[in-house]
């Protein structure tokens, strides 16, 4: 059955005529005719109020509805001249979509292809894109507005570099773009300029509007009043700082003096449909040029973080389909036919690039188990008897779950180090400012003990790093030390001082440098940290958390080896950190290796054994789907079943 949908100006919105006794009879059609306060008319016709500005999106939606209970939109012998506009706009979406998938699959016309090739050949000297990248690269200037779900490591700053270029050289105004403006965290910023001096061969001519920018200046950048300034062709920003100048930001990607790529680089940051940083870039994409999300983790809680994504780079359609109920059930496992649906309607929109799909140098792993100091162990025993039981009668309640956190946090410090049991918890920054954490005073009743504990001479696996950092620095030069808790990166800062001629260390109080002013402290930023060590010729040791150092920083041209002194049951983060030295390296790169400190008979062997389990689902589900859901397994710091093989351990060790 068909039915004819016509704009009638004097009627003030949509006219349905023909086949209303099925309209009549649809719950569906009935709901969408209240919300958009239409009526049955008596001749014989549906009206439904609109005006030109919401024509199309309204439109859309009637048809889908339609669709839905199987009645078509029929043609007519005459149309208004609004309705054929939107229905022609319709059919080149449509006409666009299917080319745009199509690309992605390899069905590309040759000499489209070998174009663009020639044009990134002539505009990048700096790189040689791998097919894959050329291919999305492609994917992003046909399309102009794209997301790229690629894993970290394969180069999406590459990509979208790559497309900026080609899109700048065309002369047709609506494809051309001629600015970057890319938003996202603080760290992201010097890989962006790092690799437009790779891919170009000169300095980005560039700027920075972060917070650590007086107000005036970035206004006065933003509004055009600085001569000077007037040619920058990159500008970087965080999602606070954007944020917070939304006005000026808009104006100047509205500005006529300029076409904006707007990029989001780690776009999860903006997942949240009631966030402050989303409603901000959602507000300002329709007045970009060319829009761009980049993350490669899409999905890190559910189907409903993907909402925002698209919306962004299509503002004005629905491209998901569903609402956000809707969204929140298919993560639950509820609709597995409507997940086929809708990833079946976002693929014409992104490209993904896997970890299967780089040509990735070889790994090996090495786990070191060493067997406790025999005051260790004492301490460790009495506060595993201490604390697992209780942990025992919390595991099943909710509101148990952050006394339970803190108690495994402090069995994780009694194995990994004992003198952190003698700090605050919040000084790792495991909890939030301004929680209180209802820890109980038994839980250090053994204080004096642990204060007589000298972790430089008493804490053999320190001893165990301090030999193989001697033995990788005199083999390989640099390496990389990863620690999960502040108190340990201090000490590892002064143990292995005299393992290498350069020793920094990165922790989430690192201050991140911003090129317009001169650090204040003195204290050395990530980013100079960072540099120094992909750079300098001399021995090198560089001490971290993972929470520091996040997906855009690169670490595998300087180090091929990495040592794990302690470890949490994140495996998302773990696996984050990993990566940091294994990324695609259009050299083939050298094989990594891997060493993960392990205090014998402790919660560290159960912490390895659940992160085994975790990183060989995780990365199937990586190279397996498009948009991979990661199950909140892999991204909390303890589920339930890491807190129960911690207990099974237990009582395994007490039944010895």
């Amino acid at each position: 059955m068909a039915v004819v949908v016509d704009f009638d100006e004097q009627a003030h919105g949509l006219v349905i005529t023909g086949g209303l006794e099925s309209l009549h009879r649809s719950r569906l059609f009935a709901a969408f005719l209240r919300k958009q306060g239409g009526e049955f008319q008596s001749e014989g016709r549906v009206v439904i109020p609109c005006s030109d500005q919401d024509l199309s999106p309204v439109y859309r939606t009637l048809e889908k509805i339609l669709e839905r209970i199987g009645i078509s939109v029929g043609e007519a012998d005459e149309l208004s001249s609004s309705m054929r506009a939107v229905r022609a706009d319709e059919e080149h979406f449509e006409e666009f979509s299917r080319s745009a998938e199509a690309i992605w699959h390899g069905e590309v016309k040759p000499e489209g292809l070998e174009e663009f090739a020639i044009t990134i050949s002539e505009t990048c000297p700096g790189r040689t894109l791998y097919p894959l990248q050329l291919l999305s690269a492609y994917h992003l200037a046909f399309s102009q507005h794209c997301c790229n779900f690629s894993v970290p490591g394969s180069g999406k700053t590459t990509i979208v570099l790559a497309a900026y270029a080609y899109l700048k050289a065309q002369v047709a105004r609506h494809r051309r773009v001629d600015h970057l403006l890319v938003i996202g965290p603080l760290s992201c910023f010097r890989a962006w300029e790092e690799e437009y001096h790779a891919l170009f061969g000169r300095e980005a001519k560039g700027k920075r509007v972060s917070g650590i920018v007086p107000a005036h200046e970035r206004h006065a950048y933003l509004r055009g009043h600085r001569y000077a300034e007037r040619d920058v062709e990159m500008t970087l920003t965080s999602y606070q700082s954007f944020m917070g100048a939304e006005t000026d930001f808009r104006d100047f990607i509205d500005s006529s003096e300029r076409r904006v790529m707007l990029v989001l680089d780690e776009a999860h940051y903006v997942k949240r449909d009631d966030g402050e940083w989303a409603a901000s870039v959602l507000r300002t994409a329709p007045f970009a040029a060319s829009r761009v999300v980049l993350t490669g983790t899409p999905a890190p809680n559910g189907y409903e973080d993907l909402n925002n994504l698209f919306r962004f780079i299509h503002p004005d359609r629905n491209i998901i389909g569903f609402p956000l109920g809707t969204l929140r059930a298919m993560t639950a496992g509820h609709l597995p036919a409507a997940v086929a649906n809708l990833k079946e309607r976002v693929r014409p929109y992104f490209t993904r690039i896997r970890k299967r799909d780089l040509g990735l140098a070889p790994t090996s792993e090495t786990r070191v188990v060493v067997p406790m100091d025999a005051e260790q162990r004492s301490i460790y025993r009495d506060i595993e008897q201490l604390i697992v039981p209780r942990i025992r009668e919390g595991v099943e309640d909710s509101r148990t779950s952050t006394l339970v956190r803190a108690r495994l946090i402090r069995l994780r410090q009694a194995a990994t180090n004992p003198s952190l049991l003698l700090g605050p918890l919040d000084a790792d920054g495991v909890f939030h400012p301004g929680d209180r954490i209802p820890v109980s005073g038994a839980e250090v009743a053994i204080a004096q003990r642990v204060e007589d504990f000298d972790s430089a001479t008493q804490l053999r696996k320190l001893a165990e790093v301090r030999r193989l950092v001697r033995d990788i620095v005199e083999r390989e030069r640099k390496v990389v030390v990863w620690s999960y808790f502040i108190g340990n990166l201090a000490m590892l800062l002064e143990e292995l001082s005299c393992c290498a001629e350069i020793v920094n260390v990165i922790s989430g109080a690192t201050p991140i440098a911003d090129s317009d002013v001169e650090e204040a402290s003195g204290l050395q930023s990530r980013e100079r940290i960072i540099r120094e060590f992909n750079t300098t010729p001399q021995t090198a040791v560089l001490i971290a958390n993972p929470q520091a150092v996040g997906e855009s920083i690169s670490l595998h041209k300087a180090a091929d080896t990495a040592i794990y002194f302690d470890r949490d049951f994140n495996a998302a983060k773990f696996i984050q950190s990993k990566d940091r030295i294994h990324r695609y390296d259009p050299d083939g790169g050298s094989p990594k290796m891997y060493y993960y400190m392990v205090s014998e008979d402790t919660v560290e062997q159960v912490i390895d054994e659940r992160l085994v389990i975790k990183e060989e689902r995780m990365t199937k589900l990586i190279d397996t789907d498009d948009i991979p859901l990661f199950d909140l397994v892999f991204s909390e710091d303890e589920s339930v079943e890491d807190i129960k093989a911690v207990i099974r351990a237990y009582e395994q060790r007490k039944a010895s």
